[in-house]
């Protein structure tokens, strides 16, 4: 009811102050004594008057303003209080009987009580309806009679049956109101009759919102003309709560939307408090379960069917104890005392169930509510697929399958829908309710209603967290789709800028470039604002609701995408952080990728040709490796300023140790394989015998295949015996992800150095020749095929981007090519061109300062033996390295030669040898030195000039060391002096920008360790001379085929 205030709350709602308004309706006199009537016969009751009044005088308010069309107070009521047309022309005849001559009603024709008046006149009404509502009841009261009747209910059709009655539709034609009428039922037994009429006492005493109301009760005739019990109720239209869990069971889209599990929960608290007030009054139900509560259209909430009640004051209709199956086959079927209707299985306590009737109390009815709530968590009842005996049982026992466990159990069938996962607070919370011993559950029905509201009131709050956690996932999701636009944007518009670079002068404007790379840039600085938000939202989502699946999931994502970013670029500190964020939000997906265990296959291979050991009759046109021409560095796909010294190709067909383009390996077996691992050892990597296990059988011994590719004073000879992984193949070998180093030997053939590396959660396939000892030239090395990371070192402006290449086997020197190496090309070279070879004399500048003396027509090197024993004047030609004070030394490198001096020493070794010796290309070279686990230097990730000779190696000052030296600056494979002591130069160019020049690899005697960098890339105009820079010689196995030859172009 409204409080006698006023309605200017209400006014307000609509922005309008109370002000006097006329109502233009001449009749409304007529409408207010309508809803007087209304009441006074009892159609509406007091309270509906009063809003409806409240809605009329708004609305009237309103018409009056402009803002809506008012409604009469005849048309309010009709719609809130559900009049029917016949109720309304009742009312309405009743009205116009009180109609003066004038056609008004008059306040003193209507006698109201004081209490309504007051009620009325508090809502501050305009002054025509005060003075109207204060002039009513000085006149005597007209009559009001009820129309005259036969049978007061009419009797409709059946809506429900049960063991004592059934439940028909009715009609109150005294009240003009449906009912529902419960008959008790033909045939019935003779003490059924004594039962109807203590179910009628039972409901009657009862009132309570969660209980049927009861109207009446009596006789009624039948169609026979009879008579028989009826007991009349309210009429209820919805669903029993067991056809509800039905729908939600089938899916039914309305059931799932409408019926959260906190509104079924909701449903059982109500049923909680309906029944802590039938325990007050000292009912006890006995059959509850979901078929017995009623859930209105409108959300009410009602407990029906009490013929099997216990009430204080009246006859117990189960006197005896004794308990029976009637034939039942399932739990949810009654069961019959006697044939009489006790209860069901599923949801009897276990005293109930035994028959222990004088124990049946308030708490019994408290194990059927937990029974209800368990069928709530699973949409199944809790002896559900227990035939009748089975049931019974089981409910004496109190045993059924725990909520949680039924609910994972239906979810890993996944056949239809299914409930949602049962947390252990409502777990527990059943378990309480359903013990079995009655002292274990909840005191009272109210306790358990309590305690379900704790839980609920912590529900909303989740709910609403839950609710703000999906709002801040679903802008997250919108922020990441941005960013991952942006970098396909900034991608593209990279690669345009790079390509537009290219074609740029560099005396050429560059605005257009400029801009090019401004927008790359610019939609770079988008993408990573766009995913500074997407973080932002997520840790929004996850301080709603830290354990948000998704918010969890998306998180680990994002920080797993930048874990792995900062493993390929070496940055420590981002693979700690990141990673410990992925390990915080990790739910089970990233646990294999953490681990990052990968598998490794081994295949081996020989040639079955023997054209490295005994030659092939080579065309001109078949040298080529890597996109060079072997002997001329020219470069094959005519690329300007890289023409190289075209004199030096053969021009007639040549008898060399090389495959040749069709030449194939074919696969061979049973090669031992030893497994080493790369492990940082006082900042060095050696390799180690792992703690894993071996292949089966007797494990041969690895000392002839290490003695074999270590010399004997390498550093990185490895440290245990290896772990035996068996003969090839070696087929997906599980192990974790890092480097490795694998020793393979196979019977007839050197054996192999091969470094690998198991990549993070994927599969490395390594296909390895193997060769005849003799196909191996002297004083060289195999490098197997396969992929390794190419550039990529972060912080070094001269690498480029990072990529995986492939390059085909081939023999790389141990050692550079020695003064003594090339002062025997001189010597040979001056006896048919000693102009040549004069011009070949390794010198401190390009065209002078030659530094080796000739005498007698042969060519020395200028060692310190050499100048103690020469004549004066072949002293006097003699001239030591630039910026060095130390004599010359035979098994230096070489130094003081240009790259044109290099191809041709390298032509020259080809035809005495008979195979194909170049310079090596930077991508070879680039693999020899790093191996496939893309480490900075040789030795590993850290520089240190005692592990090479550079320029802080020797206090005493720079200056080179013979090859035997630092025997630390060794690669994966096992190659000498990359890291210092003597540059290589290389076959290939830098590219069409620097036009006459080639590539130099390493470090040497006279830099800085960073340069030193396995990645580091130099070079210089091709005749030019330099005191730090000399050479090395490759040999490939086969000439290369069209596809195989990387491009300088594509990288």
């Amino acid at each position: 009811m409204k409080k006698a205030g006023g309605r200017s709350g209400q006014i307000r709602d609509l922005g309008v102050h109370w002000r006097e308004v006329e109502l233009r309706d001449v009749n409304r006199e007529s409408d207010l004594a309508f809803g007087v009537l209304a009441v006074r016969m009892g159609r509406v009751p007091r309270i509906l008057l009063v809003d409806a009044v409240c809605a009329w005088l708004n609305e009237a308010d309103a018409a009056t303003v402009g803002v809506a069309q008012g409604r009469s107070l005849a048309d309010i009521l009709r719609e809130n209080a559900g009049l029917s047309e016949e109720t309304v022309e009742e009312i309405c005849a009743a009205r116009d009987a009180l109609l003066d001559a004038g056609g008004r009603v008059s306040p003193d024709a209507l006698r109201l009580e004081p209490s309504l008046r007051e009620t009325l006149l508090g809502l501050e009404p305009p002054g025509w309806m005060s003075s109207w509502l204060r002039g009513t009841g000085t006149a005597p009261e007209t009559e009001l009679s009820a129309p005259a009747r036969g049978e007061r209910y009419e009797v409709g059709a059946e809506i429900a049956r049960g063991g004592l009655g059934r439940v028909v539709e009715g009609f109150d034609r005294d009240l003009r109101r449906e009912v529902a009428l419960k008959l008790l039922l033909e045939g019935h037994a003779p003490d059924q009759e004594r039962r109807f009429v203590r179910e009628a006492l039972v409901a009657a005493r009862l009132e309570h919102p969660a209980v049927v109301p009861t109207y009446d009760f009596g006789e009624i005739r039948d169609p026979g003309g009879g008579r028989k019990l009826f007991l009349c109720m309210k009429r209820i239209r919805g669903r029993t709560l067991d056809d509800v869990i039905r729908s939600l069971r089938k899916g039914e889209g309305v059931a799932a939307a409408r019926l959260s599990r906190a509104r079924l929960l909701a449903i059982l608290q109500d049923v909680c408090l309906g029944m802590a007030y039938a325990h007050a009054k000292g009912v006890i139900h006995r059959d509850l379960k979901p078929a017995n509560v009623m859930v209105g259209e409108f959300g009410e909430v009602l407990i029906v069917d009490w013929g099997l009640a216990k009430s204080g004051g009246l006859d117990d209709p189960v006197p005896e104890a004794r308990v029976v199956p009637a034939g039942t086959d399932s739990a949810d079927s009654v069961l019959t005392l006697d044939g009489d209707v006790l209860g069901t299985p599923a949801f009897m306590s276990p005293e109930q169930a035994a028959g222990r009737t004088e124990q049946v109390d308030a708490r019994s009815d408290v194990f059927s509510l937990g029974a209800i709530l368990y069928c709530l968590l699973t949409w199944r009842s809790p002896m559900e697929g227990l035939g009748g005996d089975q049931a019974l049982d089981a409910a004496r026992q109190g045993r059924f399958t725990p909520p949680a466990r039924r609910v994972e159990e239906l979810r890993a069938a996944a056949e239809g829908p299914v409930p949602e996962p049962v947390s252990a607070t409502l777990e527990a919370i059943c378990l309480r309710a359903m013990a079995l011993r009655p002292e274990d559950r909840f005191r009272s029905a109210l306790e358990l209603h309590d305690e379900l509201q704790l839980y609920l009131e912590g529900v909303k709050e989740r709910e609403r967290n839950h609710r703000l956690a999906e709002e801040a996932i679903a802008r997250a999701l919108e922020a990441l789709e941005r960013r991952s636009r942006l970098d396909e944007e900034a991608r593209s518009a990279a690669a345009a800028s790079r390509e537009l670079e290219k074609s740029v002068q560099p005396h050429e404007d560059k605005s257009a470039l400029w801009a090019a790379q401004d927008r790359a840039r610019s939609l770079e600085r988008g993408a990573v604002d766009a995913l500074s938000e997407a973080n932002g939202h997520l840790a929004s989502a996850l301080t709603h609701e830290s354990g948000h699946a998704e918010a969890r999931r998306l998180s680990a994502e994002l920080s797993w995408q930048r874990f792995l970013e900062a493993e390929e670029t070496g940055d420590e500190k981002g693979v700690r952080l990141n990673r410990a964020v992925v390990e915080r939000y990790n739910d089970g997906p990233f646990d294999a990728l953490l681990a990052g265990d990968g598998t490794l296959t081994v295949r081996t291979r020989a040639y079955p040709c023997r054209c490295l050991a005994d030659g092939r009759r080579t065309l001109p046109g078949e040298l080529a490796w890597m996109g060079y021409h072997p002997w001329s560095g020219r470069e094959l796909s005519g690329m300007k300023g890289a023409e190289g010294l075209p004199g030096l190709e053969p021009r007639e067909p040549l008898l060399l140790r090389v495959h040749g383009p069709d030449c194939e390996p074919v696969e061979v077996e049973g090669a031992d394989v030893w497994l080493f691992r790369h492990e940082e050892i006082e900042r060095r990597l050696f390799p180690v015998t792992p703690a894993l296990p071996g292949a089966s059988g007797i494990a041969p011994d690895a000392a002839a295949a290490i003695a074999a590719t270590f010399e004997p004073g390498s550093p990185y000879r490895p440290r245990g015996p290896g772990v035996w992984l068996g003969r090839t193949p070696i087929r997906r070998r599980v192990l974790p992800m890092g480097s490795y180093l694998l020793l393979v030997a196979g019977t007839g053939s050197a054996p192999l150095r091969v470094p690998v590396r198991i990549p993070r959660c994927a599969a490395w396939e390594q296909e390895l020749t193997l060769y005849r000892p003799e196909e191996i030239p002297a004083g060289t090395i195999p490098i197997s095929a396969g992929p390794f990371w190419y550039q990529g070192t972060p912080g070094d402006p001269y690498v480029g981007r990072a990529e995986t290449m492939t390059v085909d086997d081939f023999f790389l020197a141990r050692h550079p090519i020695t003064c003594r190496e090339y002062c025997e090309f001189l010597n040979e070279l001056g006896t048919s061109r000693p102009d040549e070879a004069a011009a070949r004399v390794p010198r401190n500048a390009e065209t002078t300062g030659h530094c080796w003396p000739a005498v007698g027509g042969t060519w020395h090197v200028p060692t310190a033996a050499w100048l103690a024993t020469a004549a004066p004047e072949a002293r006097a030609k003699a001239a030591r390295l630039h910026d060095n004070p130390a004599p010359w030394q035979e098994v230096w490198p070489v130094f003081g030669v240009s790259w044109e001096d290099l191809v041709a020493y390298c032509a020259w070794r080809s035809r005495r040898e008979g195979r194909v010796v170049t310079l090596p290309h930077e991508v070879a070279w680039e693999k020899s030195a790093r191996g496939t686990d893309r480490r900075t230097y040789v030795c590993g990730t850290h520089e240190d000039p005692r592990w090479m000779r550079i320029m802080r190696s020797d206090p005493a000052g720079p200056g080179p060391v013979t090859i035997g030296e630092y025997p630390a600056d060794e690669s994966p494979y096992g190659v000498r002096g990359l890291g210092g002591n003597s540059r290589d130069a290389c076959l290939n160019s830098p590219g069409e920008e620097y036009p006459g020049w080639r590539v130099t690899r390493g470090g040497d005697w006279s830099a800085t360790g960073f340069l030193s960098r396995t990645t580091y890339r130099s070079g210089h105009a091709s005749r030019f001379v330099l005191w730090y820079c000399g050479g090395r010689v490759a040999v490939p196995v086969r000439c290369a085929r069209a596809g195989r030859v990387p491009d300088e172009r594509d990288r």
